[in-house]
């Protein structure tokens, strides 16, 4: 008998965790609307047309031939997921999971390998796929998956409610610092800094609120000030990110450098000094060296929202002053319209 997804898992390893998250979160999705769980699949399986309704979602519920990490099922259709924090995959597994599948009823068959994959999977798992293609004549359709890929799917949902998005921004959160999404480095984060430019000048710290909605921010290594007027006109790289309850109580969200934890607190906790008015619990962005640019929008409007992420995967840069060399040469526009950026968050 499985366990049923709970808010608190218990579970103590790392992999039994992520994967009741990543259910919880499914489940949240269904419940709050079966149509939201069918885009998700939709996204990740571009064939799927399974009818959402009365769905179960257990772990470790054991079957014959295998356990499998997580279990979404409904009369119409069957997933199995097997999870790995680490791309490290056992081929018996997975074919045990294919055979208790197949021995279902349920009209379509899934089987996810869902993990941390930076690379392409199609020569990894191609006994599986192959098997699938044959013995099971593709009654079983099986996908391997990364949290990047699940992550993605979840927030192309739109017009989610508050209540979920920063749900997921909380879940997207947990994968970064589990070390699950491995792009980190290719992303700028370019924030409104109308009415902070001269204290990050000063200080190379970005002070924000460290509540939901707005103020969620995704691991990125660049950031870019927006100062108003339609243009970014610094990028810096970012160190590490770190929540305040108090002046004594903080705790690091990501480090993107090799530096002590104490001595990071340490330094913010001296130029947080410095501000007159300051209200917790509160953010900040340790910034290295504030590089000049001058990255234009040349459309109608100013920065739609408080923030918005470029996808820098397709540029050859490998630090902000490239990135600022490259910023100086093309127009935010025209970034948009060459690039296609993935993420806009309002």
């Amino acid at each position: 008998m499985g366990r049923d997804i709970q808010l608190f898992s218990g579970y103590s390893q790392k992999e039994n965790r992520t994967t009741n998250y990543c259910l919880l979160i499914l489940k949240l999705l269904y419940d709050e609307s079966p149509k939201y769980l069918g885009q998700v699949l939709s996204k990740l399986i571009d064939d799927f047309t399974g009818n959402i309704v009365g769905v179960k979602f257990n772990q470790q519920s054991k079957d014959k031939n295998r356990i499998p990490d997580g279990v979404i099922t409904q009369d119409s259709f069957k997933i199995f997921i097997e999870t790995k924090n680490f791309d490290w995959f056992y081929d018996e597994q997975l074919k045990d999971n294919l055979k208790d599948l197949n021995e279902h009823s349920s009209s379509t068959k899934i089987l996810f390998a869902l993990s941390n994959f930076e690379k392409n999977t199609s020569d990894k798992f191609e006994s599986i796929s192959k098997l699938c293609n044959t013995e099971y004549r593709d009654k079983i359709i099986f996908k391997a998956i990364s949290f990047k890929d699940l992550i993605i799917a979840i927030e192309s949902i739109p017009l989610l409610p508050v209540n979920l998005t920063d749900i997921i921004s909380d879940f997207r959160s947990y994968l970064d610092e589990e070390n699950l999404l491995p792009d980190w480095e290719n992303w700028l984060d370019v924030i409104n800094c109308s009415t902070s430019t001269e204290s990050i000048l000063k200080n190379n710290i970005y002070v924000c609120p460290a509540s939901g909605g707005s103020y969620n921010h995704m691991r990125c290594k660049y950031f870019g000030m927006y100062s108003g007027n339609k243009i970014v006109d610094k990028v810096s790289e970012i160190e590490a990110v770190i929540d305040w309850n108090s002046i004594d109580d903080c705790k690091i969200l990501w480090k993107n450098i090799k530096k002590d934890d104490k001595t990071i607190k340490d330094i913010v906790r001296v130029k947080l000094s410095d501000y007159k008015y300051v209200n917790f619990p509160l953010r900040t962005f340790v910034l290295g060296e504030l590089i000049s640019t001058k990255f234009k929008k040349t459309s109608s409007g100013g920065l739609f929202g408080s923030k918005m992420y470029f996808d820098l995967r397709e540029i050859e840069i490998k630090d902000s002053k490239e990135l600022a060399e490259f910023l100086n040469k093309i127009t935010w526009d025209e970034f948009l319209t060459k690039y296609h950026t993935k993420y806009h968050v309002e």
